[in-house]
């Protein structure tokens, strides 16, 4: 019985968001994580689930990590978690990409390389493991350089594009309808995607946050000068300060893609995830120029400069203007983006405004954080389940136990398994089909079990080890439970 949704990008903005609103509305996910330089792909994703668990003030289930990278064949996966994807996924939603606006550059490079590239291999991968349903995270400048109004159901239209991302963006779209799913193919695209509408939380700096984060980089060789003007803001990206942005906050994106991929009846539509009223470039220069200024001059400051008293240099206003010309075409006048699918598809979650006031805090929130740097540390999980139990070696073929358990572990270091429970010494495999009985219980009880301060029969007695599926006789999966966990001293 095929349960899971395959996620990918789970570790960037949308997909933090996403791997939470999935996984809070009951759906079964995986995750295809590549290590960083410093974590291994389950670490990346409990550090994620772990910040949920403390805002949300709760623990989330969580989800099967697979460690691999769409930029290998066969996105490099073991034959084991081939297989696995093969028998128990039943979706693929597409959400990494590359946010590169380099244009020019050789296809070997981004954007072409993660957006075309990755879509290309991940997409022959699920053909071939025969996986019916494909959403794509796609991009609503798939339109590229047209204007007026901007309708759902239109794909290619000979249009020009800004620039290579956009133009990429479109190409994947076109392989994934040329892939010949079973099912047609859902489309989600978003206008320019912000942070968080009520925490302004964000973990990406781009687009939106160029402009600030450019002028803040040359504060410190402006120190007695005015704020970059929005004269030269204008003049750097080529606009006369009448064009309007579609901006849409994250969680807004997350809660209608999860809406819709959880409802059968809505896919196979493209969606524009676009807002009911346009923010005027002029009003973000000068909520930019603002928050810069507050943050980096004091109240009653003699060294504030009234407006257009002194000129900046121009050796400052030239590299503003170099800085910025990547993103020119990104800042041009938005089109009118036709939204009728999304507003029959999940019309109750209206989009919240992003009003000057929410444009100041996202400013803020931006310049508080120093733009992500330093990133913060992740620390290890005071109790790894994974690292306490025996696992089986992904890379040896097929599990061959007869009985399993479905085994779901919440909170810091924890994860989701089955449990073989056939051998003399029970370990941990992946997620089984079939109806076998399941287990949830936290990580905080499994370690307090190992220090022998909680038995599993007491768990299982105060609701800590919850037991479903075995017909009125628990108590042997409390023994195994036991077995596996009560021990008076820690792995160390």
């Amino acid at each position: 019985m095929q349960e899971f949704t395959l996620l990918t990008g789970s570790t960037g903005l949308l997909g933090q968001y996403l791997l939470r609103d999935l996984l809070a509305k009951g759906l079964r996910v995986a995750v295809v994580v590549r290590p960083s330089k410093t974590l291994d792909a389950r670490s990346r994703v409990d550090a994620i689930m772990s910040r949920w668990d403390r805002l949300e003030g709760r623990y989330l289930p969580r989800p099967v990590v697979l460690t691999g990278n769409l930029s290998s064949p066969g996105i490099g996966l073991s034959r084991q978690e081939r297989l696995w994807i093969k028998n128990n996924c039943h979706t693929v939603l597409h959400n990494a990409a590359s946010l590169s606006f380099t244009t020019g550059g050789p296809r070997t490079e981004e954007p072409w390389l993660g957006n075309v590239g990755g879509t290309t291999t991940l997409t022959a991968l699920t053909r071939e493991l025969g996986v019916p349903r494909f959403h794509h995270v796609s991009t609503a400048y798939v339109c590229g350089l047209r204007t007026g109004t901007i309708y759902e159901t239109e794909n290619n239209l000979g249009q020009k594009f800004g620039n290579d991302y956009e133009e990429s963006k479109l190409e994947a779209e076109n392989i994934v309808r040329e892939a010949g799913f079973p099912e047609p193919p859902t489309f989600f695209r978003p206008a320019i995607i912000v942070g968080d509408s009520r925490t302004s939380f964000t973990s990406t700096y781009h687009g939106f946050y160029t402009p600030l984060r450019v002028m803040a980089s040359l504060v410190p060789t402006m120190k007695g000068m005015p704020a970059i003007p929005e004269s030269v803001w204008m003049m750097a990206l080529g606009l006369n300060g009448d064009e309007s942005k579609n901006l849409v906050p994250v969680d807004w994106v997350s809660k209608v893609i999860a809406h819709i991929v959880s409802k059968d009846y809505w896919h196979g539509r493209s969606y524009h995830l676009t807002p009911g009223n346009r923010v005027p470039v002029r009003e973000i220069a000068a909520v930019t120029k603002e928050a810069l200024m507050q943050r980096h001059e004091p109240k009653n400051s003699s060294s504030r400069v009234e407006s257009g008293l002194p000129h900046i240099p121009e050796s400052l206003a030239l590299e503003f203007r170099q800085q910025m010309e990547t993103y020119a075409a990104y800042w041009r006048d938005d089109p009118h983006f036709d939204a009728s699918n999304t507003l029959e598809a999940a019309g109750e979650l209206q989009c919240p405004s992003v009003d000057v006031a929410m444009l100041r805090r996202l400013c803020e929130f931006a310049l508080r954080e120093n733009f992500g740097w330093p990133r913060p540390p992740i620390h290890a999980p005071e109790f790894d389940v994974s690292a306490y139990v025996s696992q089986v070696d992904s890379t040896s073929g097929e599990e061959k136990a007869t009985r399993y358990i479905d085994f779901e572990v919440s909170g810091a270091g924890g994860g989701n398994w089955s449990i073989m429970a056939d051998d003399e010494e029970p370990c941990l495999g992946f997620p089984q089909p079939g109806r076998w009985p399941r287990i949830r219980t936290s990580a905080q009880a499994l370690m307090d079990m190992s220090r022998g301060s909680l038995t599993a029969e007491k768990a299982f007695k105060t609701g800590q080890l919850i037991i479903f599926g075995v017909e009125g006789k628990p108590y042997e999966s409390v023994q195994l439970i036991h077995k596996m966990f009560f021990r008076r001293e820690t792995v160390s």
